[in-house]
């Protein structure tokens, strides 16, 4: 494993998915997708080069943490920059890159079909 500082621990990020979720709730949203890099790195550290690529992450208003989503390529800097357990990091098939028939963002989408997501108000 590779050795890295994280800027933050865990209650940091802890602190600021409590602050997104409680502005989710006053907003009435149910479920954020944040593509945008600055932001990912905001609620969950992640830090890596991999903004030129379909990337997210979903944070429920009420349940779990956040769920970071991306390229198999980009996942081992999930593990080493973030504090998210295993099963909230996920990835989509290479065999969608640069695809014009499909794109990863349908992989998304059934992600958040699978967590029973789908309902509700949905943030991007």
């Amino acid at each position: 494993m590779v050795d890295f500082d994280k800027p933050f621990g865990p209650a940091e990020y802890a602190e600021r998915i409590a602050k997104a979720r409680k502005r989710m709730a006053a907003a009435d949203i149910d479920l954020l997708v944040s593509v945008d890099p600055a932001n990912i790195c905001w609620l969950t550290g992640y830090d890596s080069w991999s903004f030129y690529t379909p990337q997210a992450v979903l944070l429920h208003v009420e349940e779990g943490g956040p769920v970071w989503w991306g390229r198999p390529m980009d996942e081992p800097a999930a593990h080493i920059t973030t504090d998210l357990p295993p099963e909230d990091i996920v990835m989509y098939s290479d065999t969608l890159v640069h695809r014009p028939d499909v794109h990863a963002f349908d992989d998304l989408c059934l992600l958040v079909k699978a967590r029973g997501w789908d309902k509700g108000r949905i943030a991007v």
